[in-house]
């Protein structure tokens, strides 16, 4: 059954069979060594059958794309897709999935525009490739595609008339404004890259709510897993000092990056002697101050808040209670970011001329 559908997948193409890829929920990894052809490649994995699939999910983003510049050209080519209910056992077996896990799933096959992945970039096309990646992601978050997935494996890239130009991928656990059902607080994402308000046990449990600066969050965790495991756009193969946070289940992993956050300078890579090699480094140290000066700000105005509205309970202050941890505006959105495009080190990155 499923020889068959990859043979239609590849007829609808007019390529030989695309490479294979499982999303599982850790990750993409390939399943079998199937042969590229004319640069496509085919994604298989299982979604939940009460979530907006990625299909309807790139639906809006392609409208989106249409009117919006930060998105044009910034977003995975889909040329076709297949989705199975209820798999039959031979699909089930070739992926390895217990019958039990399988009653509320449906099997996805999506054939991709094949791209290639931001960590065989470094220096200032690294910076340049996230940082187009964090500008389609505010857009598409604005108009109401919230990605709620952001890792190493999700920013990917093209080359166009000798320009770089970075896509942002993997909807699959993202969700709409507009849809229906409890899709906001549900705990996504890869362990390395979830922001420390999940990687809590309210986090956990689906307590906190999916924000814009949860993801905004999760890009500053993916530049700085680049950063410190890869050198010239390849993996180090010893010494990668973060190797831990996949390991670890999230509340752990939670109190390592806490940890790392607190003494993140200890963690300057060796020989770092290029101007544009320090200036990611000095990128880094901006945007992870910016990121603790944002939580400390946060706790502090929850603090502040409770207390009014305790003192307002008790008759000791007149006045209104205050809503506590309200939703995010677009003001909020542009407010953080622009907290991190405003640094020093950003705004020399963002340069055209020679640093």
């Amino acid at each position: 059954m499923l020889q068959v559908l990859l043979q239609r997948a590849s007829c609808a193409l007019e390529t030989r069979q695309p490479e294979l890829l499982q999303k599982s929920l850790k990750g993409v990894l390939p399943v079998c060594n199937g042969q590229v052809s004319n640069g496509t490649v085919a994604k298989i994995f299982l979604g939940e059958a009460g979530r907006t699939s990625e299909p309807k999910i790139l639906d809006k983003v392609e409208e989106i794309a249409k009117v919006h510049p930060t998105v044009e050209g910034h977003i995975p080519e889909l040329f076709w897709y297949h989705a199975f209910t209820n798999p039959a056992c031979a699909i089930r077996e070739a992926l390895g999935v217990p019958e039990s896990s399988m009653s509320s799933r449906m099997l996805y096959i999506l054939v991709f525009r094949r791209l290639y992945p931001i960590t065989k970039l470094h220096g200032k096309d690294l910076f340049d490739v996230w940082h187009q990646c964090i500008l389609c992601h505010l857009t598409l978050w604005k108009e109401g595609v919230y990605h709620r997935d952001i890792s190493h494996g999700s920013l990917l890239l093209y080359r166009k008339n000798g320009r770089l130009i970075g896509v942002l991928n993997d909807y699959d656990l993202s969700s709409l404004a507009n849809a229906v059902g409890p899709q906001g607080n549900e705990r996504t994402g890869m362990v390395p890259f979830m922001v420390l308000d999940i990687l809590t046990k309210e986090g956990q449990q689906g307590k906190v709510k999916h924000l814009y600066r949860h993801d905004l969050e999760s890009f500053m965790w993916v530049f700085a897993w680049i950063f410190l495991c890869y050198r010239q756009g390849v993996l180090l193969q010893r010494s990668r000092p973060l190797d831990e946070w996949a390991t670890l289940d999230a509340i752990a992993c939670g109190d390592k990056k806490s940890a790392f956050l607190m003494g993140f300078i200890n963690y300057r890579p060796l020989n770092l002697q290029s101007t544009i090699d320090l200036s990611l480094w000095a990128l880094l140290v901006d945007c992870f101050g910016v990121l603790q000066a944002a939580n400390s700000n946060r706790v502090n105005n929850h603090v502040n808040d409770v207390r009014h509205n305790l003192k307002v309970e008790l008759g000791w202050t007149e006045g209104t209670y205050k809503q506590i941890d309200a939703e995010e505006t677009v003001s909020d959105m542009d407010d953080l970011l622009g907290k991190f495009t405003g640094t020093r080190a950003w705004v020399k990155l963002s340069n055209t001329l020679p640093l």
